[in-house]
């Protein structure tokens, strides 16, 4: 019995092992948080609203032409100048802009800033441009373009 404790070779072989645990301990925590981190930031990279806000400009490219469109028919029909009525139809666009993504938290400002015709005669071959002020908040991403140039052009 008293040969086994003067032996302490095997004392090398335990503290290898002990070793060798916390270091594969070690590694498998570092390999679970690069797992995590890998997913966190895909995760962001997808929240953020490029197609909303993609989505909003060419709404609002689209209903330009067709604002255009329908202020010189109120034109034709009212006592309605084209600008003005241009205007009005560009408001109530901006309305309901705002009430569609209300509904779905994010806040949208869509406003008219001028409307540039080459003669001042407001015809339709010469309104070309529509400069408009876009802003989208959804309380994490906040994307303002200011202006953003329309071509209105048939």
């Amino acid at each position: 019995m008293e040969d086994l404790r003067k032996d302490t070779s095997g004392q090398w072989i335990a503290l290898s092992g002990l070793v060798i645990s916390l270091i594969i301990i070690g590694l498998a925590v570092l390999a679970n948080q690069a797992a995590l981190a890998g997913y966190h930031s895909s995760n962001a990279a997808l929240e953020f609203p490029k197609e909303n806000i993609r989505e909003l400009n060419q709404h609002t490219r689209d209903n330009a032409q067709t604002i255009k469109d329908m202020a010189f028919y109120m034109n034709s029909t009212t006592n309605e100048t084209v600008p003005v009525a241009f205007e009005q139809l560009f408001d109530n666009y901006s309305t309901q802009m705002q009430k569609l993504y209300a509904v779905h938290g994010e806040v949208v400002d869509v406003s008219l800033v001028s409307i540039n015709s080459t003669t001042g005669n407001y015809t339709m071959e010469d309104i070309d441009m529509v400069f408009v002020n876009i802003t989208y908040d959804d309380g994490r991403t906040h994307y303002s373009a200011e202006p953003e140039i329309i071509e209105v052009m048939e």
